[in-house]
């Protein structure tokens, strides 16, 4: 019975990810990679937190450059970290685009304490001494709307940048700033 109800679970989760016109579209996995996560855990739908890092890499502006960068990302924390996936559950380059990560579903390995009960959204690129783009701040706008649409995020989701939870500079000095004046921003995860 148990299998059943997660086969149920797991199908709903897929429909309505991708059954909603009104989300932006995303960048799937399969269309930046071919590797397959080594093992999945799932969350826990609604999900109560997005946290938002930023990669520390150089950043992107082409879909060609962004897909090659996550790639890259996701073979450091797979092959050299030893991880079973890439750690952020989406990606947002400098094109604008979204691009998926581990997913809305799947536990990610992006903030110690946090990654059963949140999803992370990484800006490509360091915003330590830079502010994000608007075109990047926006696609996380509608990517964080998207799943509150399709209650895979709490209406009352937090947004907290991945600081404010574990002894790391992400998602930068200027960009914590600019989290700062969203609506979802909490000072206290």
């Amino acid at each position: 019975m148990q299998k059943l109800i997660f086969i149920i679970f797991f199908l709903f989760q897929s429909y309505i990810v991708d059954g909603d016109e009104n989300c932006s579209e995303i960048i799937k996995r399969n269309q930046w990679t071919n590797i397959n996560a080594k093992n999945i855990n799932y969350l826990i739908i609604p999900i109560p937190y997005v946290i938002i890092h930023h990669t520390v890499t150089p950043e992107c502006n082409s879909k060609d450059t962004c897909m090659s960068y996550i790639e890259n990302i996701r073979s450091y924390h797979m092959d050299t970290n030893g991880w079973h996936d890439i750690g952020y559950s989406f990606l947002i380059g400098g094109d604008g685009n979204i691009y998926e990560g581990c997913g809305w579903n799947h536990e990610g390995a992006h903030t110690y304490g946090y990654n059963k009960k949140s999803i992370s959204i990484a800006f490509i690129g360091n915003f330590q001494g830079k502010n994000a783009s608007k075109k990047m701040l926006n696609a996380a706008h509608k990517l964080i709307l998207c799943g509150k649409t399709q209650g895979i995020l709490r209406e009352d989701v937090r947004v907290i940048g991945g600081k404010q939870a574990i002894a790391t500079e992400s998602p930068g000095v200027k960009l914590y700033k600019q989290i700062q004046s969203w609506p979802e921003w909490v000072s206290t995860p």
